[in-house]
């Protein structure tokens, strides 16, 4: 029985359609053609489709749901014109949009990426970070969770266009780095926010330090994660000056002072 994956091709334009399949053949990946919702609902035998390449004036709501339906987050192509006004909304429902020409070589990484995000490589539970401050390659990035096998973290879609497949994820408050695979890319952030893409990374790590010290962070048991504060500073408490240093130190900055014990006159 074989295992290739299976990509779903719906492509209304006849050239188009033959020249994808073909790439996908050559890297052993079975092209599947896609007429309509219809089709996919009911003709689609065999093991289901790891992915979908599509024309984006195809990417109906009816459509989008008969694709993913038994599988939300099925991974789908968009194949469209730069500057499609549906580019935003297609990005909002995970739909990657690749505007036309598109190379053998892009269409090939995209569908790789697709059929990877469709094969979950994580199989511990999750756990959700508050936005954990890291950097990649000298750049800003954020956690957002963790497992044993991976992680998600979110960065500037610029960056997340250059990204390595292979990087170091460095997480200052916990004093560690740790190299992963890049596995998927897709779009982030707010709702409409184009500026921001999310990453999924498998972990890896072989030392027996890095992978300890990720497991402790990836332990759903340890509650919610808070990343240490600076230390109060010290303030001496000696003599007058001191109680009231002590009394500035403790009180709440809130714009006024108020309410504190002044004994004379102002």
């Amino acid at each position: 029985m074989s295992t290739s994956p299976r990509v779903g091709v719906a492509c209304p334009r006849t050239g188009e359609r033959a020249a994808v399949s073909d790439w996908l053949r050559s890297a052993n990946i079975e092209p599947v053609v896609l007429v309509d919702a219809c089709f996919v609902n009911t003709q689609v035998e065999g093991r289901p489709l790891d992915c979908v390449v599509a024309d984006a004036s195809l990417l109906t709501p009816h459509f989008l749901m008969a694709l993913r339906r038994g599988d939300p987050g099925k991974a789908i192509i968009a194949l469209g014109e730069a500057g499609d006004p549906n580019q935003e909304a297609l990005t909002r429902k995970d739909v990657a949009f690749h505007a036309r020409p598109i190379a053998e070589k892009d269409l090939l990484l995209a569908v790789s990426l697709g059929v990877a995000e469709g094969h979950p490589f994580r199989r511990s539970p999750r756990r959700i970070v508050p936005r954990l401050a890291t950097t990649i390659e000298g750049e800003p990035a954020v956690l957002i969770d963790v497992s044993n096998e991976g992680l998600r973290l979110e960065l500037a879609s610029a960056k997340a266009a250059k990204l390595s497949p292979q990087f170091v994820v460095h997480v200052p408050a916990l004093k560690m780095g740790v190299p992963v695979q890049r596995v998927w890319l897709r779009a982030g952030g707010e709702p409409g926010q184009t500026s921001r893409l999310q990453c999924g990374a498998s972990i890896l790590a072989q030392d027996e330090r890095t992978l300890r010290a990720w497991q402790r962070l990836c332990d759903p048991a340890a509650g919610r994660l808070v990343a240490p504060e600076a230390a109060p500073a010290r303030v001496p408490t000696e003599g007058f000056l001191g109680r009231v240093g002590q009394l500035l130190a403790d009180a709440p900055i809130v714009g006024s002072l108020a309410h504190l014990p002044w004994g004379g006159r102002s």
